[in-house]
């Protein structure tokens, strides 16, 4: 069966290819990576443009526009689980040295709203704003794993055959245990762990994660996962 994409789908397929691009692109490559006609490209772009979400460059190239800070502002000022999430993430950060992040769902990727640094001068190289598919790493498990079902199934739809029912096999373990970890799947030599955030009758707002060069986990691990539970826990009870 096939799905009919809306034109709104769309519009904003096209704005998370561009928001997700290593740099400014053009016309041509954001048509390549989301599929759409090159006529339909330039039309949804000068949609965007004409509200300040993209903008042109004189290269010919596309990159998100101003009004793209006034939505960050907006997220950052009215968001209460960012708010909240903060002081947890530092006292996690501390707790354990290293680097604790806010994970939330943006489409088809896990996003990083909110990342406290580890203070050591070895770290792993992740920052508020980026993000990633929901394919790889402990964060995408936690969020696929309690996402809204059928938001996960068009997800898992779009995977091959074996890597789905490994996947749909992971994320039962997930929900049983409620975390998940992952070593190395994203980035060679990193270990994670993450935790889903859960509201009232156990809506999904996103998951807490700790992150750490793998070499200095060691046998810290079991109290590690313990702390990352405990600080989503109390982040979704604060949503109450």
């Amino acid at each position: 069966m096939t799905i009919k994409i809306s034109s709104q789908d769309k519009v904003f397929t096209l704005l998370s290819a561009l928001v997700t691009a290593p740099g400014a692109i053009t016309a041509r490559e954001l048509a390549e990576l989301t599929g759409l006609p090159l006529s339909s490209t330039y039309r949804y772009l000068a949609v965007l443009g004409r509200w300040s979400l993209v903008q042109e460059r004189q290269s010919g190239r596309y990159a998100p526009g101003p009004m793209a800070i006034q939505l960050a502002a907006g997220f950052e000022h009215q968001n209460s689980v960012l708010t909240w999430a903060r002081p947890l993430l530092a006292e996690l950060a501390e707790r354990s040295g290293e680097s604790a992040a806010l994970m939330m769902i943006s489409g088809n990727r896990a996003l990083c709203v909110e990342m406290i640094d580890s203070s050591q001068a070895l770290r792993c190289c992740y920052q508020k704003g980026y993000s990633q598919p929901l394919r790889h790493g402990a964060s995408a498990r936690a969020l696929l794993a309690f996402m809204d079902e059928t938001l996960r199934e068009q997800i898992l739809a779009e995977l091959p055959p074996a890597e789905r029912t490994l996947m749909i096999q992971a994320l039962v373990q997930v929900r049983e245990q409620g975390y998940a970890v992952s070593q190395g799947e994203i980035d060679k030599g990193v270990w994670g762990v993450s935790a889903p955030v859960l509201g009232s009758r156990e809506h999904l707002l996103g998951a807490i994660s700790l992150m750490a060069p793998a070499d200095r986990v060691g046998g810290t691990q079991s109290q590690w996962i313990r702390w990352v539970c405990d600080a989503a826990a109390r982040l979704g009870a604060m949503s109450y």
